[in-house]
């Protein structure tokens, strides 16, 4: 029976899926125990990723806002790909029939628009230095440059994407390190929402207990 319940799981997440949780040839109740892992670890991480998303934005929008005015995505020199993020979000809010205001704008651009701001090609541009100036005052001067910033930034959209599609993250050997670098980027932006942060953060305490209490739940669960 339990045999049929894993197929069965195998049916409705896909094998392929499932498979990557297998791929050193461990039983299925060990797969599946790390499958509930990784949801657990993206669970935590979501808490952390959304104060740092919503921070940057926020933070970045009120800087551009005072530096160009509040239509600031229409004045700035955007390349293309920016420019035509900033028509797409325009665009589905029009077609919920809703006004494309600069509150509505904004929260509609995803975290690789505001990520991108800080990238070599608008290094020229002096909106970028006055970001970096304005919203990231309390990074370390030995990274506060472009092409750090642009790495961490960088390494921690690819962690949202992959949180956000539910992607394996569980055998990345420095996700401790990476959750404690996006927490760190909260502090540069805003004191209060890292102090916040601190009050509901679970994540150490989900990565420090491992997979072991999947593999005990699993095992009473299905009795396996």
């Amino acid at each position: 029976m339990n045999k049929d319940f894993y197929e069965n799981l195998e049916t409705i997440f896909t094998s392929a899926r499932l498979s990557v949780y297998r791929q050193d040839g461990t039983d299925e109740s060990t797969a599946l125990a790390r499958y509930l892992f990784n949801i657990e670890l993206c669970r935590s991480l979501y808490v952390t990723l959304n104060i740092f998303e919503v921070s940057l934005r926020n933070a970045f929008d009120k800087a551009l806002s005072s530096f160009a005015g509040e239509n600031w995505y229409e004045i700035l020199p955007l390349d293309d790909h920016s420019r035509k993020k900033v028509s797409e979000a325009k665009g589905k809010l029009e077609k919920k029939k809703k006004n494309p205001t600069h509150d509505r704008v904004i929260p509609e651009l995803s975290l690789g628009f505001w990520t991108s701001l800080i990238t070599a090609k608008y290094s020229e541009q002096t909106f970028q230095s006055y970001l970096i100036k304005t919203c990231l005052k309390k990074c370390p001067v030995q990274l506060r440059s472009v092409k750090n910033l642009q790495k961490i930034f960088e390494r921690i959209r690819v962690l949202r994407n992959r949180v956000s599609h539910y992607e394996r993250i569980l055998h990345w050997k420095d996700l401790e390190s990476q959750h404690a670098q996006l927490a760190e980027c909260i502090k540069w932006l805003d004191e209060s929402a890292f102090q916040l942060l601190g009050e509901i953060d679970f994540f150490d305490y989900i990565f420090s207990a491992g997979v072991n209490p999947f593999l005990v739940l699993v095992s009473k669960k299905w009795n396996w």
